[in-house]
C-alpha cells in the first residue's frame, strides 16, 4: 500500500479538478495548479491547495512548496503554440528541473497517440516513433526521460480518447456523414475510469512502469457514437462502408497489474 501524504498535480482541469477533489476527499494533501487566477476559489472549495502557476513554456509563478510532495502528476496536454513545434517539450523539461530533488514519484499522464495505427491490437511495448506524427514522438520522448530520471519513480500512463461530464461523445461527430472505419474498434476512457486507475496505481504503490488505460470493452465506432447520439436524443452520425487504419489499444497488462474493473 501506499505510504504517499501528499500529491500536487499540475493542471487542475477536466481530468485534474476532480482528480484532485477525490484524492483530497480519501485524505491525500493535495496541491493543484492552474494557469487561470479565476479559477483559484473553484480549486480551494474542492478541497485542493491552489497555486497560480504556467509554463510558457518556462515556468511563470512562485511555485512555493508546490513541488514539496510524495507525488507529482503531470496532467499537461499538448497545446498548439504556432510555429514552435518543441513548445509542449520545453514545457516538460521545466517540470522535470521543477520536480527534481523534490518529488519522490512522477506520474506522467500520457496519451495512446503514441501508437501507430497496425489494424491489430498493440500493447505497451509496440509504440514505434518510425511511424508517428510530431507529436507522438515528442511524447515518447518525454515518457522515455521522465522514466530515466534517477532523481524520481516513474509510471506513465497512456489514455485512450477521453469522455464524461461535459465531454459527451454523442457531440463529436454530430453532423457528420460519409465517415469510414464503421467497424473499427474505439479506444476510449470514461472519466470515472481515469480517476480510478490512477487511485488504483497510488494506493498500490505501482512505479517504474507503462500503462495503456483504456476501456477493455470490445465495440465498434459505429455501436459506440450511435449509441453516444440516442444517449442525447439526436441524430447519428452516418458511416459509409469505407475501411479505414486502425488500431486497437489493449489495457490487458494495467488489468493484470492492478486488478482495476473498468465501470465503462
Amino acid at each position: 500500500m501506499s505510504a504517499a501524504k501528499s500529491i500536487s498535480i499540475i493542471g487542475c482541469g477536466w481530468l485534474g479538478l476532480p482528480l484532485g477533489q477525490y484524492l483530497a476527499d480519501s485524505g491525500y494533501r493535495v496541491k493543484g495548479s492552474t494557469t487561470r487566477k479565476e479559477k483559484l476559489p473553484e480549486i480551494e472549495q474542492s478541497g485542493i491547495e491552489p497555486y497560480l502557476l504556467s509554463f510558457e513554456p518556462d515556468l511563470v509563478g512562485n511555485p512555493g512548496d508546490f513541488s514539496s510532495s510524495d507525488i507529482l502528476i503531470i496532467n499537461l496536454p499538448p497545446r498548439n503554440q504556432g510555429d514552435d513545434p518543441n513548445y509542449h517539450r520545453k514545457q516538460l523539461l521545466a517540470i522535470q528541473q521543477l520536480a527534481e530533488k523534490q518529488i519522490g514519484k512522477l506520474l506522467f499522464v500520457s496519451s495512446t497517440g503514441v501508437y501507430p495505427n497496425t489494424n491489430s491490437k498493440v500493447m505497451e511495448s509496440d509504440a514505434d516513433p518510425g511511424q508517428l506524427s510530431r507529436g507522438g514522438v515528442s511524447l515518447l520522448e518525454m515518457e522515455n526521460l521522465f522514466m530515466e530520471n534517477p532523481d524520481f519513480q516513474t509510471t506513465v500512463i497512456r489514455f485512450g480518447g477521453l469522455y464524461g461530464p461535459g465531454r459527451h461523445p454523442g457531440r463529436f461527430l454530430v453532423g457528420r456523414n460519409g465517415l469510414s472505419g464503421a467497424n473499427n474498434p474505439v479506444n476510449m476512457i470514461h472519466l470515472e475510469d481515469c480517476i480510478g486507475v490512477i487511485k488504483s496505481i497510488i494506493e498500490q504503490d505501482i512505479w517504474g512502469e507503462i500503462f495503456n488505460a483504456c476501456s477493455p470493452t470490445e465495440e465498434t465506432r459505429k455501436s459506440f457514437y450511435h449509441k453516444a447520439a440516442k444517449d442525447l436524443g439526436i441524430d447519428p452520425p452516418e458511416f459509409s462502408d469505407e475501411t479505414a487504419p486502425f488500431k486497437k489499444v489493449s489495457p490487458e497488462k494495467l488489468i493484470n497489474a492492478t486488478g482495476y474493473q473498468f465501470k465503462y
